[in-house]
């Protein structure tokens, strides 16, 4: 018998596995409810006690799945021009410890020095500013250029952005606005809706699961996918390298796990210097997109330096 959603809610509280067809079955009916407060408390348990069960892989993928089939169907793709090796680039958002825009710095950095980066954003769901809107601050309308003209600028300058916002219409509109927490669909979810097809993938992630997010992006297709999370304290996860913290990573490169690279970046953390005040967020959206251009002027002589480096050099090692 196919699951219906209050089957599902009550699933999740068991110990044994659920067959991947009743999730996905049981995610379908939630976002198929109508509008309102069920739907928002039914989705929400949901996808939240299936990142708490372990996560279970099967049961995660299964959820992806159902989330996706909402706008697949719309999805273009486009491939970089060929011998030339893009990095796709997001994360998941909702990091307990907010700070400046580490990562779209960290990008146009690596770009700089040869890497090919397809940085992939959104505007930010619970910071001051997202990548996009890093992107919308500085004067770059990401919007009015197509897909295929974007992947032929990445191949001229190194850097592009690809907006996600529009990739998935239906599901955000059952979804978008309601959850600041991470929950099962942080662990892949934005990795999957690039619309340039690159051969390798970072992916941060705000939980300590890098493990289980990088194993299951490459079972959803990502040949080579690293995912990265740094942790202040027991309750702090950041989806970006931060200097001085408790850094893991996964990089699982057709299907074998890379432990070379995990430790090099656990260790390259570890030894730098921590100043957290210097990569703290800013209340002014202006405020922490200048911090990001001082940086990379070469006008910030704080720790900051070594956070946006941290964060490229991991992009240019992915690169090679």
């Amino acid at each position: 018998m196919a699951a219906t959603a209050p089957m599902l809610a009550q699933r999740i509280n068991s110990p044994a596995d659920i067959p991947p067809q009743d999730v996905h079955d049981g995610i379908t009916r939630i976002l198929a409810l109508p509008e309102g407060h069920t739907r928002d408390v039914m989705l929400g348990s949901v996808l939240t006690g299936l990142l708490l069960r372990g996560p279970r892989l099967p049961e995660v993928e299964a959820a992806i799945q159902a989330a996706t089939a909402l706008d697949r169907d719309s999805w273009d793709f486009h491939h970089p021009p060929e011998g030339l090796r893009f990095v796709g680039y997001t994360g998941s958002g909702k990091k307990a410890f907010k700070t400046i825009n580490l990562s779209t710095a960290a990008a146009l950095v690596a770009a700089t020095g040869g890497a090919h980066v397809a940085k992939l954003g959104s505007r930010s769901a619970s910071s001051k500013t997202g990548s996009r809107d890093f992107i919308d601050q500085v004067g770059a309308a990401s919007d009015t250029v197509p897909h295929q003209e974007m992947v032929d600028i990445t191949a001229e300058i190194g850097f592009g952005f690809f907006s996600i916002e529009n990739r998935v219409p239906e599901f955000d509109r059952r979804y978008g606005g309601r959850f600041q927490a991470v929950h099962a669909l942080s662990l892949a979810f934005p990795a999957l809706l690039s619309p340039v097809v690159c051969p390798a993938y970072v992916y941060g992630l705000s939980h300590p699961a890098v493990g289980a997010s990088a194993r299951l992006l490459s079972s959803l297709g990502l040949p080579d996918v690293a995912v990265i999370n740094s942790s202040l304290g027991k309750a702090v996860q950041v989806d970006e390298l931060i200097p001085g913290s408790t850094v893991r990573a996964c990089r699982i490169n057709a299907g074998d796990e890379d432990l070379v690279f995990n430790d090099e970046l656990r260790r390259g953390a570890a030894s730098m210097p921590q100043d957290l005040l210097s990569v703290t967020q800013h209340d002014d959206p202006r405020e922490n997109v200048a911090a990001a251009v001082r940086v990379l002027a070469g006008q910030d002589t704080s720790q900051a330096r070594n956070a946006v480096a941290l964060n490229a050099a991991l992009l240019a090692r992915i690169d090679v």
